[in-house]
């Protein structure tokens, strides 16, 4: 079973894995900074970007830490930010990352 995933400050369902691939599936809220797995994006806001220093670049553009998406998703230093993460185990060797900061 595939549950969505809600923002723990305002409580708008920001990822429905139901639906099919899609831009649908993806629903940023506010305090969403970002929505990732380890091919990349699928949402970066602004605040995410400045905070981390990759503002105005393509994710081609961005060096990564040893860590990959994951480890750059790590460097959030807003205050009250939390980040979830889930790995798919072998075969698949999947991530998917997804943080939420309250508006300032």
């Amino acid at each position: 079973m595939v549950f969505p995933l809600h923002c723990p400050f305002c409580g708008t369902k920001v990822l429905d894995l139901e639906v099919a691939q899609s831009e649908d599936m993806v629903n940023p809220c506010p305090h969403t900074l970002f929505i990732a797995h380890d091919e990349g994006f699928e949402f970066r806001s602004e605040r995410f970007d400045a905070n981390v220093g990759i503002a105005g670049m393509d994710d081609d553009d961005i060096e990564t830490p040893d860590k990959g998406w994951d480890g750059l998703t790590d460097q959030v230093t807003l205050t009250d930010a939390v980040k979830f993460a889930a790995y798919a185990p072998a075969p698949v060797f999947m991530g998917s990352y997804i943080g939420f900061a309250p508006l300032d």
